[in-house]
Formats: structure tokens, C-alpha cells, sequence
């Protein structure tokens, strides 16, 4: 199993902390614009980008290596994406991100088709991550016409829980692979 975090714990570790981190931030109503948001998001979309290209180059006997790569130049140019429309009205930014919530959605329901297919019980864990993430989307849709303190709570609380699911994959897939290795 070598696809885009499912064999290395600590790229779904790395996640779950910055969700974590964005979740109570946002919970506690520390930022106040989209524009700030935009900020996290660049961050984390290009962390996850660098990780994802770093691997597909340190592992290359990888069967999944054109996948990964391909998967963080993609997350790369939603973060220059990103990172260049900070200065946009709010509704561009807000579906900069949205597209790419939809794209990661994707990429982990394509995960588990593929684990599924080669009949690996990770397949669980993309597809948990992937209605999670469509489910922080469809909580940052509702931020489009309604950007109140309010629905900057839920969106808040939704990271906190992704970002623990993701902690306790890692969790997970460290021992497992401790289990194996």
C-alpha cells in the first residue's frame, strides 16, 4: 500500500494537527475574515503538497509514485492558486477552496477504490476521510452567503473532528505497520 498517505503514518498526522489547530482557532473566533482563512488553507494545501511531492521522490520503487506526484503538483497549484487570489473578493477565494475540498474528496474516494480493488481494509480510512472532507466543504459552502460567527463555529468543530479522525488513522497506521515491520 504506498498511495498518497496511507503507508507513511505521518502524513495523515501532519493533517490532523493542522485541523486540529484550524478547528480551535476558528472555534474560538480568533480570525474574523475569509482572507485570514485563505492564509490556513494556502498553508496546509502547499504542506500537503511539498509532503506529497517530497515522498514521491524519496520512494521510488513506489507502484503509486505517478499518483502522488501527480496528486501534489495538483495540491501545488491550488496553493499558488490560492495564494495569488488573497486579495480577490471573498466568494473567489471561499470557491478557490471549496474546488479544492471537492478535488481532495475525490482523490480519497479514488484511494479507496483503489485499496478496495487490491482488497486492503484501509479502504475504510480514505473513505472516512473523504466523506469528512466532502462534509467540512459542504460546512465551508455555507459560509458563501453566511459568513457568521456562527457558521465559522461549525466549520470550527468539523475540523476538530477531522483532524481527530485523522490523528487516530495515524494512529492506527503506525501501529499497524509497527505490527508488520
Amino acid at each position: 500500500m504506498e498511495l498518497k498517505s496511507y503507508d507513511k503514518a505521518w502524513l495523515p498526522a501532519f493533517k490532523g494537527a493542522f485541523l486540529i489547530i484550524f478547528g480551535i482557532i476558528a472555534m474560538l473566533q480568533i480570525f474574523g475574515t475569509i482572507k485570514t482563512l485563505a492564509v490556513f488553507f494556502v498553508a496546509l494545501i502547499g504542506m500537503i503538497a511539498i509532503l506529497l511531492i517530497s515522498t514521491s521522490i524519496l520512494y521510488k520503487k513506489s507502484s503509486f509514485r505517478t499518483w502522488t506526484f501527480s496528486s501534489g503538483l495538483l495540491n501545488l497549484a491550488f496553493a499558488i492558486n490560492l495564494a495569488t487570489h488573497l486579495e480577490s473578493s471573498g466568494k473567489i477565494i471561499l470557491w478557490i477552496m471549496l474546488f479544492w475540498v471537492i478535488f481532495y474528496a475525490v482523490t480519497e474516494l479514488v484511494e479507496a477504490g483503489i485499496l478496495m480493488y487490491q482488497k486492503n481494509a484501509f479502504f475504510a480510512l480514505c473513505l472516512l476521510n473523504a466523506c469528512l472532507t466532502f462534509l467540512f466543504g459542504y460546512a465551508m459552502y455555507q459560509l458563501h452567503d453566511n459568513f457568521t460567527e456562527r457558521s465559522v463555529f461549525i466549520v470550527g468543530i468539523i475540523a476538530l473532528v477531522f483532524g481527530i479522525a485523522n490523528e487516530l488513522s495515524a494512529y492506527l497506521l503506525s501501529r499497524i505497520k509497527g505490527v508488520e515491520g
